[in-house]
């Protein structure tokens, strides 16, 4: 089951999704985020957040990566 994750100030909900629960939530002031695949609410709530570390992951972990390679190239041109 798909479900549309919305946000009010800091309030993350996840609502199934349909395009009446959309509308109505984007109505009472909920931002669209995503739209997950998951089995229920607390699910989709999970895999957004699992997707969200994801993303800043992969960037933080090249930085590191690429750190040591820097550092040599500073080395051997100095």
């Amino acid at each position: 089951m798909d479900f549309y994750i919305l946000k009010k100030q800091q309030e993350l909900i996840a609502v199934p999704a349909t395009e009446n629960n959309c509308k109505r939530y984007l109505d009472l002031g909920y931002f669209y985020i995503d739209k997950i695949a998951a089995c229920n609410e607390k699910n989709a709530l999970k895999a957004l957040h699992a997707k969200q570390t994801k993303t800043l992951k992969i960037p933080l972990l090249i930085a590191l990566l690429a750190l040591p390679v820097l550092f040599s190239a500073w080395y051997s041109l100095t």
